[in-house]
Formats: C-alpha cells, structure tokens, sequence
C-alpha cells in the first residue's frame, strides 16, 4: 500500500505533518475528512522525492497573478467553477500555465474538488491551494482568491524591490571582481618580468603574488572552464 506525506488541521486549529498509507490519495482525504481534520496536502512519498531531485517546476507567479484575476471576476460574475476554467484554459498566454489549468479543468469535469485539481498538479503554491480549499469549505470562493490576489501582489511588489536594491551591489562585486583578475593576471606577471631583470630579492608574500599570478595567467581558460563546469553541475 502506497505511503503519503499527510499535512493537516485538527479541531484547534494546530498544524500536524505525518506519514500515513492509504489505497489513493482520495482515499486518505476521505478518512481524514471524516475524522474532522482539515486536510492541506496529500502527496505520494515517491512522487515527493522525485520532484526534488528532478528540480521544481515553477510558474510564471505574474502570469498566474492575471489568471486569478481574472478567475475573480468569472467567478463574481456568478458563472460556475467548471465555465470560468472553461473559458480561461484556451485563452492563457502562457502555454505551461495552459497545461496545468486544463488539466484542473478536466479534474473538475469528474467530480474533483477544485483545491484537490490545483493540488494533483504539484506547481501551484500551497498557500493558493489552501485560500482555494477554504474558500469552498467557507462557501466564500471569490473573497478567498482575492486575498490571495492581494498577497500575491504585495509579494511580488517586495520580490522587485530586493531585485532592484540587489543591483547595485551585483554590479560592484562584479567590476571589483573584474579588477581582481586584470590585475592577478595581467599586471603581477608584468611586474615579475620586471623584478626578474633587476634581479631583485622579493619578500616571500611578494613571491607567493607573483606565483599565483603567473600560474592563473598560464591556467586562466582552465579555471574559468572548471568554475563554469561547477556551477552547472551544482545547479
């Protein structure tokens, strides 16, 4: 029997994270449903850890932003859940975005929770899928999804003020560390050529300068290769 990672509430409201077997994922959100619990997320633990080591698959969080709005106002409009997919899914701009919401679509189509549709498709955000459960366990859909809207826009109005304060300093480490390589590079080795004609006696820290310099002037492509090789292979 196949094992899933459970997130869930109980009557006061405490958040509680176990392992637990069941048939489905259905399966388990019924019993737990039936014991009183509210349940956030089910997730298979196989599927869990695959997601992990092959990378997350994120969304376009500006383009989603316009989908709930515009899901918003269907949905105020008083057309029903299954009519404003409908709608949305063959207009989207976004063709990753279209995927996932035609999928939910089709859930719903079968009888699927909306939240359970948003959750099965492992890429919307879990604050989203919890604002829609509660919005049909509350029977308040639309003012749930414009709660999230709002937060949604807060967050993303903080994410480009960090970007934009973070260029400034991107762009000195970046001069600086240009400089740094011109001058271990070019100008130390230029300078060794010169103490090497005079003959002079260096101090040991001026010798160590020198070496490395001459040795990254030799090795430069190397380095930058094995560097460029490193952050691919982490990333």
């Amino acid at each position: 029997m196949p094992e899933f990672t459970l997130k869930y509430a109980d009557a006061r409201g405490e958040i509680h994270q176990q392992v637990a077997e069941a048939g489905s994922e259905r399966e388990l959100r019924d019993r737990m449903s039936q014991q009183g619990f509210l349940v956030y997320s089910v997730q298979q633990r196989g599927e869990l850890a695959s997601k992990f080591r092959g990378g997350g698959r994120k969304l376009n969080l500006e383009k989603f932003l316009i989908f709930n709005q515009q899901f918003l106002t269907l949905v105020r409009a008083g057309l029903p859940i299954l009519k404003c997919l409908d709608l949305l899914a063959d207009r989207l701009t976004d063709p990753k975005l279209g995927k996932h919401i035609k999928a939910v679509r089709d859930e719903v189509r079968t009888g699927t929770l909306l939240s359970d549709a948003f959750s099965r498709q492992r890429v919307f955000p879990p604050i989203y899928v919890t604002s829609i459960l509660a919005g049909e366990k509350s029977g308040s859909l639309g003012e749930f999804i414009e709660r999230y809207i709002a937060y949604q826009k807060m967050s993303l109005a903080v994410r480009k003020k960090i970007m934009l304060s973070l260029i400034y300093p991107a762009v000195l480490v970046v001069l600086v560390t240009a400089l740094i390589i011109f001058m271990v590079t070019y100008v130390v080795p230029n300078f060794a050529d010169l103490y090497r004609s005079l003959q002079a006696q260096l101090p040991p820290i001026t010798q160590l300068l020198i070496s490395v310099g001459t040795f990254a002037r030799t090795y430069i492509l190397v380095i930058a290769a094995v560097i460029i090789g490193s952050v691919i292979g982490i990333r």
